[in-house]
Formats: structure tokens, C-alpha cells, sequence
């Protein structure tokens, strides 16, 4: 009816029994982690249960293996108050197995327990040896010293060959240098040897009677190999002479250079096919080579054909396939074209040329660099290198080796000026430099028309460069207004004109015409155009250039500058440099990339030529005007 009165003397001996049968017992199993949160799925669960359930297997057989080792290696006659020792550690184990059990880490911390138990009963020399070498990495110590570097691949040129090498850019590295100077002006009449008579008085009769230093040195060295390898073997002769690279400043007679070599080789053939190819970059260049080949071809056989994106192209296709020229003139993309109709086949051809080739090779068109060269090892049936002399000439010859590499030249020869660096100036051209305060920058406009005005004593004619194609018709209109309220005392009438994109092409000829043709009337005229005309416009009475706006790398200024001082003849360029970041730009970029001759002209200031006067100095009548005029030109344009 009443329950049992509680005896502490039970729970005391029950407490001894549990003692003594966990002394003899095994260790307790540590219990499985208990589950994070009851949120988790049962399929989770389950799939934890499990592999906790074999891994406690696989832990259980290594434990009781480990202290299977330990028992046998611990013989009975050890001391009795060790065993005591043992009974009671196991005993506290035993109480703090039971307190951690309810820990989520108790598996873990009760094979900690056992691993402890364990190395306290391996042999102390193996932790003494251990602990030796442990001492010895850590006390071990090394200086500082450079991280050792492979050895250093020696050049195998020779010191002579370095010393001349030297300044050369990596694109020329494999390539043979032919240099030549200024001095180097010879009478064609020396070349009568090499030159059959035909040629040599088409030379001498309508171009001059000495060659430039660039013709003098193609002819020296080009001429006489290419009529020797063409005496050998007819039908692969270009592969023995090897192609020619020349980089040569603007006005050097760089046309001529090419154009002689070529009808010389190909004025003793006997049927028409095309042996020679000339890549140029715009139709303005077709017109002048296509008239430089007639005037040298005059008496001989040869037939020169020229295409161009005004003519039909089917048009062209039946022309070219009626009578095949010898040589052609063309643009790159025009080129492709033909090639896809299979207007001409390759298989003749002796001389790939490209004039203006830094350009060429800066554009794409269709791909036409590569379409050209599958097209040749097709036609020819040739591997490398083809039996095709490519001539490249340009006054700032890349030195991109991609590019370079995608002609696949063979055996390469460079022609340039003697100098370190690749661009080289004309001799006669005298340079000068309009430092403009940055506070005087909004009457720009009007130090060029004072600039004019000074120049305008001598009857010249002035090509003026700015940035943009708006800028070239703001510029004019303006100049149009000022001239118009003769603000500037002027010696001769001065007649402005603008070369631009709104202008139809038939009017922009006609421009270019008019500006370069002599009149019996005193006038001073003056061009305004962008970076279109600074290349391969051959106009040989521009006594100056100016520079209104910057052009944006030394390559642009050369060709700029480039369009006086041609054919030996004297000129002038200025550069209007606006504020201390514009004469900055000038010096690092552009100056310093240029090489002039020694006995040259070389840059000055305006204020060294007394001519020109103050050209900065502004009166209060010229400035009213100008302000006046701006307000006109913004109504102009405004209207329209």
C-alpha cells in the first residue's frame, strides 16, 4: 500500500558494484551526435545515422586493436600502485565519458581521450628523437641570399655586329640595312650601263637629269642584282633577289624608286600578262603612279591598267580579261574583289608592291594581306618563300613584326637614311614653332590670319592642317568673314578654300587643282584640310605647311610636313602650339621621334624670323572684328 523507504546504504553499494563492473568492462562507446535541430528531414537522419554507424564501427575495431597493443606490452608484475593509478584515471574517464555524452561532440572528444591514453604508453625515445628533430628545424637557420636565376643565353653576334646593330628595332633584327645619306646624288647618265636607252631618256627628258639619294641607292644595289638573276633564270629570278623595305622621307622620289627598277625588268617580255602589282591606299595615289608609268614606259610595250571603285566592276572584269595589263595600279579592297571574280590569275606575277605601306597595313579591307599570299602559293604552286620580289615603301615604315610577318617577306632587305631613328625629315625643311599663351587661345584663328598676312610678300601657297573635318569648314568660313572686313594689311588678295567630306569629290579635285596651279595674277592661297591630304598628295609648289592643330603622333606630322620641301626643294612648317600641355606634347612625342641631318635646318621660333614680326600682338580694332565675326559665323550657322 505504501511505497518503500528510500536506504542510502543500497544506493552506496549499487554505486561500488557500478564502479567495479566499470573498472573490468571495456570503455564505454561513445554515443552517436545527436541531431542539430528537429527541422531536419527523416530522409536526412536516416542517411546520417548510417554512415555514423559505420564509421563508429571501423573507429571501435581500431580502438580495441590499439588497446589489444598497449595491454600486451604492459606485463602483470608491473607495481600494484600503478594499477591503482590506471583503475582511477579509467574511473574519472569513465565519469567524464558520461558527462560528455550529452555533449555533440562527444565522439570526438572521447577518441581524443583514447589517443592521449596512448601515447603516453609509447616508448619515450621515440618522442625524445621526434622532439630532437623538431629542434633542429626550428633552430636551423639560413642567411638571405638571391633566389638562385638560370644562366644567361650569350648572343652569338660578334662585337662588331652588336655595335652596328645598335638602335635597330626588334622588327629589323633578321634583316639586312642598307643605309644611305643626303649626299648621295648621282646623274642618271652614270647609270647607262644598267639602264636600257629607252628608259634612261624617259628619265632624263620628263623628270630630271639626277637621282635622289633613295634611287641612288636602289639603283646601285637593287638593279644590277635583279638583271644579273634575270639573266640566270627568267622564271624565278625575284626569288634570288630577296624583297626590298624603304623607308624614306616624304618628296624623296620614292615612285620614281619603284617605277624605274620595274620597267626595267619587265620591258623585255613578249606576251602581256600581269607581272606587277602596285597597292596604294587611295585613288588620288592611282592617278599619279599611273602617270609616272606612262611617262617611263613611253616607247616600250608594256600596257599599265588601273582600277578604281568609280568604274564598274563587271566592266573592269571584261576589260582586264580582253587584254591582260603588266602591270596594275589599285587600291586593296578593288584587289579582292577581282580576286573573287578571278578577273587575272598570279602565276605571272614578278613584283608585289606597296606604296604608302604603313597605311596599307593598318587597314583591313576585307582581309586583303592574307587573301593576296593564299592566293600567290595557289596560283604559283609554290611553298616558301614565292618567287615574288614585295617591294614596301613608306616615310614611316611600321616596325610591327605581326604585321611585317603576315607579307611573309624572304630574305629582306631595309634601305633608310642614316640615322637611329626611323623617321627621317627632308633636308630643306625649316620648322618653326608659334608658342600661343593660354589665355590668348580663343583668338587662334586670328594669329593664323596674321600669320597669312606676313606670309603673303612672297606669293605663297599655305596648306593649313586641323583636327577634324567640322573644323576645317568653321576655320574657312571664319578666315572668309575676316578677310572679307580687311582687318590685316595684305600685299596680295589672298583666295581660301576648304578640302572636305561635304564637298562632292568632283568639287574637292577640282580644289586641289586650282591650288596647285600658277596663275599670272599675284595671289596668296591658301588650303584647309585634314590628315586626307598629308599623304601621297604630290603638289610641288606648297612653300608652307601649318600646323593649326596638332596632329596626334610623330608618323602624322612627318607626312604633314612632308607635303614641302619635296624633291629637293625649300620649305617651311608651323606649328601653332597652344599653352605649355601642347609644346609638352610637341617635344616628348613628336620632336623626339624625329632625325634631321646635321647640315640641315632644324626647329626655331617664330620670333628668329623677321619677316613675320609679332604675329601675337592683337590691336583694339582687330579684336573688335574678330569678336564681330564670331557672332556672324554662330548666325551662319545657326541659319543653316
Amino acid at each position: 500500500m505504501f511505497a518503500a523507504r528510500f536506504d542510502p546504504t543500497a544506493v552506496q553499494s549499487i554505486a561500488v558494484d557500478q564502479g567495479e563492473q566499470a573498472s573490468t568492462s571495456k570503455p564505454v562507446v561513445p554515443l552517436k551526435r545527436r541531431a542539430e535541430s528537429n527541422e531536419d528531414s527523416d530522409e536526412d537522419e536516416d542517411s546520417d545515422e548510417d554512415e555514423d554507424s559505420d564509421e563508429d564501427e571501423d573507429e571501435e575495431e581500431n580502438a580495441d586493436e590499439e588497446e589489444a597493443a598497449v595491454k600486451e606490452e604492459d606485463t602483470p608484475e608491473d607495481n600494484p600502485s600503478d594499477e591503482a593509478d590506471q583503475k582511477s584515471d579509467i574511473e574519472m574517464d569513465g565519469v567524464a565519458d558520461e558527462e560528455v555524452t550529452s555533449n555533440k561532440y562527444s565522439g570526438v572528444y572521447s577518441r581524443f581521450q583514447k589517443t592521449l591514453q596512448i601515447q603516453d604508453k609509447l616508448a619515450p625515445s621515440d618522442l625524445v628523437h621526434t622532439d630532437d628533430e623538431n629542434d633542429n628545424l626550428d633552430t636551423e637557420q639560413h642567411e638571405l641570399v638571391p633566389i638562385p636565376q638560370p644562366e644567361i643565353v650569350r648572343d652569338t653576334q660578334t662585337s662588331t655586329e652588336v655595335i652596328n646593330s645598335k638602335g635597330r628595332s626588334a622588327a629589323w633584327l633578321h634583316t639586312a640595312r642598307v643605309q644611305y645619306d643626303s649626299s648621295m646624288v648621282k646623274p642618271f647618265s652614270d647609270y647607262k650601263n644598267i639602264l636600257n636607252d629607252k628608259l634612261l631618256d624617259n628619265v632624263t627628258s620628263k623628270f630630271s637629269e639626277n637621282a635622289f639619294p633613295v634611287q641612288t641607292v636602289i639603283l646601285d644595289t637593287v638593279v644590277p642584282k635583279m638583271n644579273f638573276a634575270q639573266s640566270v633564270n627568267k622564271k624565278s629570278f625575284p626569288r634570288r633577289v630577296g624583297d626590298i623595305l624603304v623607308n624614306a622621307s616624304t618628296g624623296s622620289g620614292k615612285t620614281l624608286a619603284y617605277s624605274i627598277p620595274v620597267v626595267q625588268c619587265l620591258s623585255k617580255r613578249t606576251v602581256n600578262r600581269l607581272r606587277c602589282l602596285i597597292v596604294v591606299p587611295t585613288k588620288i595615289l592611282i592617278h599619279q603612279v599611273f602617270e609616272t608609268l606612262v611617262k617611263l614606259s613611253q616607247g616600250t610595250s608594256l600596257v599599265t591598267g588601273i582600277s578604281k571603285l568609280e568604274n564598274s566592276l563587271r566592266e573592269e572584269h571584261r576589260k582586264f580579261q580582253a587584254q591582260e595589263p603588266d602591270i596594275l595600279v589599285i587600291t586593296p579592297g578593288r584587289l579582292v574583289d577581282h580576286l573573287q571574280l578571278n578577273t587575272f590569275s598570279l602565276k605571272n606575277l614578278k613584283f608585289l608592291i606597296l606604296d604608302e605601306a604603313d597605311r596599307l597595313l593598318n587597314q583591313s579591307f576585307q582581309n586583303w594581306c592574307s587573301v593576296i599570299m593564299e592566293r600567290l602559293k595557289i596560283d604559283k604552286a609554290e611553298t616558301h618563300p614565292v618567287s615574288v620580289i614585295k617591294m614596301v615603301f613608306s616615310a614611316t615604315l611600321t616596325t610591327n613584326t605581326e604585321k611585317l610577318h603576315g607579307l611573309q617577306l624572304n630574305r629582306p632587305s631595309l634601305f633608310m637614311m642614316d640615322s637611329v631613328k626611323l623617321y627621317h625629315l627632308p633636308k630643306q625643311l625649316q620648322e618653326y614653332n608659334i608658342k600661343i599663351p593660354t589665355a590668348k587661345s580663343f583668338a587662334k584663328p586670328l594669329f593664323v590670319l596674321q600669320l597669312i598676312a606676313a606670309l603673303s610678300t612672297t606669293d605663297p601657297r599655305i596648306l593649313v592642317f586641323v583636327r577634324s573635318n567640322e573644323a576645317s569648314i568653321r576655320l574657312a568660313t571664319l578666315l572668309e568673314i575676316l578677310v572679307t572686313k580687311k582687318i590685316l594689311p595684305v600685299e596680295f588678295p589672298i583666295q581660301i578654300a576648304s578640302v572636305n567630306s561635304n564637298n562632292t569629290k568632283g568639287l574637292n579635285n577640282k580644289l586641289i587643282k586650282k591650288f596647285a596651279s600658277s596663275s599670272s595674277e599675284k595671289e596668296t592661297k591658301v588650303l584647309i584640310a585634314t590628315d586626307l591630304m598629308s599623304r601621297g598628295i604630290d603638289i610641288n609648289n606648297v612653300s608652307h605647311v601649318i600646323n593649326y592643330d596638332l596632329p596626334i603622333s610623330s608618323q602624322q606630322y612627318v607626312h604633314r610636313c612632308g607635303r614641302t620641301a619635296r624633291a629637293q626643294a625649300s620649305g617651311k612648317a608651323f606649328n601653332m602650339l597652344v599653352g605649355k600641355g601642347e609644346q609638352t606634347f610637341w617635344s616628348d612625342h613628336i620632336d623626339s621621334d624625329l632625325s634631321r641631318d646635321l647640315n640641315g635646318c632644324h626647329p626655331k621660333f617664330y620670333e628668329e624670323e623677321e619677316e613675320l614680326g609679332n604675329i601675337l600682338e592683337i590691336t583694339e580694332n582687330a579684336e573688335e572684328n574678330y569678336r564681330a565675326s564670331l557672332e556672324q559665323l554662330k548666325n551662319s550657322v545657326a541659319n543653316k
